[in-house]
C-alpha cells in the first residue's frame, strides 16, 4: 500500500541519516583511517572508534582521548614523527585535565591522555577481584596490554614517532611499570616521573605478561628524568612501604637511589652520578627552595638518566614548581624529551637543550577534581574542602591522593586565587615558639609558615597539630 511504501521511505531515510552521524563521529578521528589534526583543547576520542576499550579489565569508565596538532602531521602523507606522549594521572584522577594543561600543541608532540580504572592496576587495589599474583587473572585491568593496544592503534593511524610516558604518583608507578616491560609491544624511549620510584618487591604483580616491576633483562635502555620530594610522606624517598599499598608488606619500595642505580645498570650508565647541588627549586609562594641534581654519565649514545632530589618537598611539589626557573609542568618536561630526541646529554634544569622548551604555562587551566572524595566520606567534595582548606587541604581519597593536588582551586593552587596563609592572624596572635613537628627539630612554625597548605596539618611528637 502506500502508506508501506511511506512508511519503509522513512526507515530508509532514518537510517541514512544515522550511518551520516556515524560516519561523522569517526572522521572525529581517523580520515580513511589516516592521521588527522584537532584543534587546541578539543582532543579526538580514539576509544570511540577502535577497540582500545576492550582491554581485559575495562570498564565504561574507560576513555583514550588524542591531541594531534596540526603542526605534527605530514600532509603528503599524513602521518607524523613528532613524539607521542602519553600523560598518565594519578590515583583518584581523571584525563579531563590533559587537553587544556598539556600544552601539546606549543611543544609539537602528539599527546595521549587514557582514564584509568580508579587509577591504575600497579599494586594492591580494593576493587580488583583477583590477588595480586594471579598473573592468569582475566578479570583486573591488565595495564601493560591497555597501554601497548593503544600504542598499536595510534601508529597505525601514522604517528611513528618514538613513544615517551609523563606520569605522577600512580601515574608514575604505572610509567615505571611499562619500562620495566619495553620492548616490541612497549617501545618506551623515555619517561619523566614524579614521586614516585621502582618497587624492590614483588618482582611481578597482576595480570597478564607486561608486568615486571623491575626492567627486564634484554630490554633496550629507556631514557629517565626522575623527580622527588625528600619529604614525602606518602612514597618515602628512602624507600620502604607505602600506605598506598594498603600496608602490603609484600610491597616495598625501592630508595629513589636504589632506583636510579637500577635503571643505571640496566641502561648501561655509570653507578657514580655527578651530583650537582644548588639546583635552585622554586614555586609561586617560595622562590628560595634547594634541589640536588644526579647525572649519570657514560650511558650509551641518546640515553639522558637524570633525577632531581627537592629538599623539603613532599608528595605535592607546590603550584609553578620549577627548577632553574623552567616549569616541571611541562616546559622541564619538554626540554628533557627534546634532548632525547637529539641524541644529546649534558645538564638538567634550564640547560642542556639545544632548542628553546615552548612556554606552556600561560595556557595551562586549573580546576578541581570532580571525582574526588576524601577517603572517609564521599560528601567530601573539592567543594567541600574549599569551605575550610587549611584544614582540609591535606586530606586525601582512598588512594593516597592529597586534596591539595586535586582540588586545586579549592585549596588556592590556581594562579590569582591563594588561600591565606595562617600567618595572617588577627593581633594578640601568636605562633608557640616551642612547637616542632614530630619528625624534625628544625620544623618549627616559622617553618611551617612558608608552606601552611602542605605543612599545617604536621604534628608534633605530642599530637599537637601545627593549625593548633
Amino acid at each position: 500500500s502506500k502508506c508501506n511504501v511511506s512508511l519503509h521511505k522513512k526507515i530508509i531515510t532514518m537510517k541514512l541519516r544515522s550511518s551520516i552521524l556515524l560516519l561523522a563521529l569517526s572522521n572525529r578521528i581517523t580520515s580513511n583511517n589516516a592521521l588527522v589534526p584537532n584543534s587546541p583543547e578539543s582532543p579526538q576520542i580514539l576509544s570511540l572508534t577502535t577497540n582500545v576499550c576492550s582491554s581485559q579489565g575495562r570498564t565504561d569508565k574507560c576513555e583514550v582521548e588524542l591531541d594531534v596538532p596540526a603542526s605534527c602531521i605530514d600532509t603528503a602523507t599524513d602521518t607524523s614523527t613528532c613524539p607521542v606522549v602519553f600523560f598518565f594521572h594519578g590515583a583518584g584522577g581523571t584525563n579531563d585535565w590533559f587537553s587544556r594543561t598539556s600544552g601539546v600543541h606549543d611543544a609539537n608532540v602528539i599527546g595521549v591522555y587514557p582514564q584509568g580504572e580508579d587509577g591504575w592496576n600497579t599494586g594492591p587495589k580494593s576493587s580488583n577481584i583477583c590477588g595480586w599474583d594471579d598473573f592468569d587473572c582475566t578479570d583486573d585491568p591488565d595495564e601493560g596490554a591497555f597501554i601497548a593496544s593503544i600504542i598499536t592503534e595510534v601508529k597505525a593511524l601514522g604517528a611513528i614517532g618514538n613513544v615517551y610516558l609523563i606520569g605522577n604518583s600512580n601515574g608514575a608507578a604505572l610509567s615505571m611499570r611499562l619500562a620495566s616491560n619495553a620492548g616490541d609491544q612497549l617501545p618506551i624511549k623515555g619517561m619523566v616521573t614524579k614521586v614516585t620510584q621502582l618497587l624492590a618487591s614483588p618482582s611481578r604483580s597482576g595480570p597478564g605478561e607486561l608486568n615486571d616491576n623491575q626492567p627486564r633483562a634484554g630490554g633496550p635502555p629507556v631514557s629517565i628524568l626522575n623527580i622527588m620530594g625528600i619529604s614525602d610522606m606518602v612514597i618515602p624517598y628512602n624507600g620502604g612501604g607505602s600506605s598506598v599499598f594498603g600496608d602490603d608488606v609484600d610491597f616495598q619500595l625501592m630508595s629513589a637511589l636504589e632506583s636510579m642505580m637500577t635503571w643505571s645498570s640496566h641502561n648501561g650508565c655509570s653507578k657514580s652520578p655527578e651530583i650537582i647541588d644548588g639546583i635552585v627549586y622554586s614555586t609561586i609562594s617560595d622562590s628560595n627552595g634547594q634541589a640536588t641534581l644526579y647525572k649519570y654519565g657514560g650511558c650509551p649514545e641518546g640515553v639522558i638518566l637524570e633525577h632531581y632530589a627537592l629538599l623539603g618537598a613532599g608528595h605535592s611539589f607546590g603550584r609553578g614548581a620549577a627548577l632553574d626557573e623552567v616549569e616541571i609542568d611541562y616546559d622541564l618536561a619538554y626540554k628533557f624529551i627534546t634532548r632525547v630526541e637529539a641524541g644529546s646529554g649534558g645538564g638538567g634544569g634550564g640547560g642542556g637543550s639545544p632548542t628553546p622548551a615552548p612556554s606552556v604555562g600561560s595556557t595551562r587551566g586549573c580546576a578541581d577534581d570532580p571525582d574526588w572524595n576524601g577517603k572517609f566520606n564521599e560528601a567530601h567534595t573539592c567543594e567541600y574542602v574549599g569551605e575550610n582548606p587549611l584544614q582540609r587541604c591535606q586530606w586525601e581519597n582512598a588512594n593516597g591522593v592529597l586534596a591539595s593536588d586535586a582540588c586545586e582551586e579549592a585549596c588556592g593552587e590556581c594562579d590569582g586565587n591563594e588561600t591565606d596563609s595562617p600567618t595572617d592572624s588577627p593581633d594578640g596572635c601568636v605562633d608557640d615558639p616551642d612547637w616542632r613537628g614530630k619528625f624534625n627539630d628544625a620544623h618549627t612554625c616559622e617553618y611551617v609558615g612558608e608552606n601552611p597548605l602542605q605543612r599545617c596539618q604536621w604534628e608534633n611528637a605530642n599530637g599537637v597539630l601545627a593549625s593548633d
